[in-house]
C-alpha cells in the first residue's frame, strides 16, 4: 500500500519538469547529471509515497548506466546494447516525469494550475480529460490481464509471438472497447461538474508555489546552465 504523500509540488513545477526533460532529449547530457536527474526523481517518489516506483526506478537506471559501460570490442553483442542502452536512457526522462506529473496531480489541481497560466478553456479541458482518461486505461488493462490469467491465458512475451491474432483479440479489441466507453464517460462527468461552464469557477483547493518548488526549478535552470556551459566548452 502506497504511503501519503509527504512533498505536494505544484503541478506548474511538474509541468515544467516535463518540459525540460523532454527538452533534454536534444541535448547531450552527460551520464552524471543524469544519474543525479534519477536521484531527485526518486527522492520526488518517495515522498510521494511510492517507495516501490523509487527503487525500481534506481535499480532500472543503474541496468541500463552499467550497460553503457559494456567494451565497444565485444562484436554484435556491444553494437546492440549499447545504441539501445543510450537510447533508452535518453527518452527515460520525461517518461519518468510524466509518470511524477500523472501520479501525483489531482485533476482539480491541474486544471487550476492551467487556469492560472492562463491557458485556453478548450485546452484546459482537453487536457484534463487525457490526464483521467490514460490512467483509467491503465486500470482497463490491467483487469483484462487478470481475466485472462483467471482463464489460463498468459499475457507474456512469449504467448504474444506464438499467438498474435489471439492476443490482438483478447487484449486489443476489448481495450479499444474501454476505450471509447472511457472517453464518454469522462466527458458526461466533466458536464456533470460543470467543467465546460462559463464564468469564474471557485475551487476547494488551489495551486501554490512553494519553497521545493523554487529548489527544483532552481537545480534544473543549473543542470541545464551546467550542460550547456560544458557543451560550449568542448567547442
Amino acid at each position: 500500500m502506497e504511503q501519503q504523500a509527504r512533498l505536494v509540488l505544484d503541478p506548474r513545477t511538474k509541468i515544467f519538469l516535463v518540459l525540460c526533460m523532454g527538452l533534454s532529449i536534444a541535448l547531450l547530457v552527460p551520464m552524471y547529471v543524469e544519474a543525479v536527474n534519477i536521484a531527485l526523481f526518486a527522492c520526488l517518489f518517495l515522498l510521494n509515497g511510492q517507495a516501490k516506483t523509487a527503487v525500481k526506478l534506481l535499480l532500472f537506471f543503474g541496468v541500463l548506466a552499467a550497460l553503457s559501460y559494456v567494451p565497444q570490442n565485444t562484436g554484435a553483442f556491444a553494437g546492440v546494447v549499447l545504441p539501445v542502452s543510450f537510447i533508452v536512457r535518453r527518452f527515460m526522462m520525461p517518461i519518468v516525469a510524466g509518470k511524477y506529473l500523472i501520479d501525483s496531480t489531482p485533476v482539480g489541481l491541474l486544471m487550476n494550475a492551467l487556469e492560472k497560466l492562463k491557458l485556453p478553456q478548450s485546452l484546459v479541458i482537453t487536457l484534463s480529460v487525457m490526464f483521467r482518461f490514460f490512467p483509467t486505461l491503465g486500470e482497463e488493462y490491467r483487469c483484462i490481464k487478470n481475466a485472462m490469467k483467471m482463464r489460463g491465458i498468459g499475457l507474456n512475451a512469449m504467448n504474444v509471438m506464438r499467438h498474435p491474432l489471439m492476443t490482438l483479440e483478447y487484449v486489443m479489441v476489448p481495450l479499444l472497447s474501454s476505450a471509447s466507453r472511457i472517453g464518454d464517460e469522462l466527458a458526461a462527468a466533466g458536464h456533470t461538474k460543470g467543467v465546460d461552464a462559463p464564468g469564474k469557477k471557485v475551487r476547494y483547493k488551489t495551486t501554490r508555489l512553494g519553497l521545493a518548488d523554487v529548489f527544483v526549478s532552481l537545480y534544473i535552470a543549473a543542470g541545464f546552465c551546467e550542460v550547456i556551459c560544458s557543451r560550449l566548452n568542448a567547442w
